[in-house]
């Protein structure tokens, strides 16, 4: 059974006889779906409810090399209202716009947008919130590494001073 949807609010146009609003399906997306080991057809409402872009309660990386700050090496672990919990590698998630997806794949209750390959699609198009996590962590990576330049050269400054002090203290006991 097909739903209908009205494309035109019909209570803002004139009445009419015999004009027939148009209508458009429905969207329905394939989600090959891991989870049921089965490929099927499921509703906009469905794909919108265990999307991996949507519902994020909390996000948190697993680790940090504290010597590099090379976030994208790390894997974010994504917890959803739901309950759904899901973990990816913080670099799979591209910067760019890339293309759309045209189906997805559902592990674990969270539905992933997929290529025909089925590599994940996980861009500024399909996954924007995903992409601003990624750009997050890009920002707060770079304010810390920024801190330690600017401690490095107050503690280079410093050190300076006190040699220029143990030079002078040395010039006054001759």
């Amino acid at each position: 059974m097909s739903t209908r949807v009205t494309f035109i609010d019909s209570d803002l146009l004139p009445s009419v006889a015999g004009l027939e609003p148009p209508t458009v399906e429905s969207h329905t997306y394939v989600l090959l779906d891991d989870d049921e080991k089965l490929c099927r057809i499921i509703s906009e409402d469905e794909l919108e409810e265990s999307y991996v872009d949507n519902n994020i309660d909390t996000f948190q990386l697993q680790g940090v090399d504290w010597l590099t700050l090379d976030v994208d090496k790390e894997d974010v672990n994504i917890v959803y209202f739901g309950g759904a919990r899901t973990s990816l590698l913080l670099g799979s998630i591209s910067f760019g716009a890339g293309r759309r997806a045209e189906q997805y794949a559902q592990s674990k209750g969270v539905i992933y947008p997929i290529d025909n390959s089925g590599a994940l699609l996980l861009n500024g198009t399909n996954t924007p919130r995903l992409v601003a996590m990624r750009t997050w962590y890009h920002k707060e990576a770079k304010r810390v590494n920024d801190e330690r330049i600017e401690i490095a050269e107050v503690v280079h400054i410093f050190g300076q001073a006190i040699g220029h002090l143990g030079t002078g203290a040395g010039h006054l006991g001759h």
